[in-house]
């Protein structure tokens, strides 16, 4: 690893300076980021199809229901809304998120400081970290919850749905001051490989309460700005990809299916949009650790000390 050779300076910059360097950093190295991403993404959009794409089918009869709530009167209808399935489609991959982008931000990890890593290597790479990866995401932040409820709503009744989508609800909104007080859990399982006995040094726990609490209010602030863009982003790149599908695909020059934009133009868009916010938190995360630890200098340190290492074993080599 060449720690004083990066693709981009290491040193403390504004919002808008690393919205535009990770513009920057996707440019200069598009085909690793985006299929190192694509990798976990694109089971992930199946597999959310699979658990939502019923909802765009099921029918409701409203006379069964003697008694109904305001939330009720909305799924009551003909067909389900696809609003509500475009709703959980994006509170699943707002949850989704940082479990799609493991292998770019280990990509991204790698190409900053010039090395050449392969697919294989970095799924080996994140194969070492799939139990923490798993409590931390899975358990602690519902994803495998969301997934298993997604399932009991394929059978459930008026009750159930209702309970389903309030639940959803809260998660989303517990979801969002969570990720917003601590976003940068994934870089520091994937990257600072922090262990669980605290004998032996910071837990996850520990490293993530220095990490997200040292700069007060400006990790939040952050990380709120960058799920704003995010979602103007994927609307953009949602109504981009819909109106060349249409103007390329259709002779009418309208879209003849909302299905076909629910189910697959607007999870790829967001997709999109998710693949270049993981650049962003990737340099955030860069941009917090050298406001609070100076990790410029410590770069500088480790490859004076590389070059020292080096020096000596090519004077024992004579």
């Amino acid at each position: 690893m060449q720690f004083d050779k990066t693709h981009i300076q290491i040193r403390n910059r504004t919002e808008s300076e690393l919205l535009d360097i990770s513009l920057h950093v996707f440019r200069r190295f598009p085909i690793p980021i985006i299929f190192s991403f694509l990798v976990v993404a694109i089971p992930l959009l199946f597999i959310n199809d699979l658990l939502l794409s019923h909802v765009l089918t099921l029918k409701f009869n409203a006379a069964q229901y003697t008694a109904r709530s305001i939330v009720e009167m909305e799924f009551t209808t003909a067909n389900l809304s696809f609003k509500t399935y475009l709703y959980l489609q994006s509170v699943l991959i707002i949850t989704q998120a940082p479990i799609a982008s493991v292998l770019s931000t280990l990509m991204l990890s790698k190409l900053i400081f010039n090395e050449k890593p392969t697919i294989k290597g970095l799924i080996k790479s994140a194969r070492s970290c799939f139990w923490n990866i798993t409590m931390a995401f899975g358990l602690r932040r519902c994803i495998l919850i969301q997934m298993g409820l997604l399932i009991l709503l394929m059978e459930a009744g008026a009750n159930g749905r209702a309970a389903i989508m309030t639940f959803y609800t809260i998660t989303l909104i517990v979801l969002l001051l969570v990720r917003g007080n601590r976003p940068y859990m994934l870089e520091i399982i994937l990257l600072e490989r922090p262990g669980r006995d605290p004998t032996k040094g910071m837990t996850l726990s520990q490293r993530s309460k220095m990490l997200h609490t040292a700069t007060g209010g400006n990790v939040l602030g952050r990380s709120m700005f960058g799920m704003l863009v995010g979602a103007v982003f994927s609307l953009c790149l949602y109504g981009a990809i819909t109106f060349f599908s249409i103007s390329l695909f259709t002779e009418s020059g309208t879209i003849e299916s909302s299905v076909f934009t629910a189910r697959w133009l607007f999870p790829i868009s967001c997709w999109l949009a998710v693949c270049y916010t993981s650049v962003v938190r990737f340099m955030n995360y860069i941009d917090t650790r050298i406001l609070t630890e100076g990790w410029e200098a410590e770069l500088k340190v480790r490859a004076e000390a590389y070059k020292l290492e080096q020096r000596q074993q090519l004077g024992t080599s004579w």
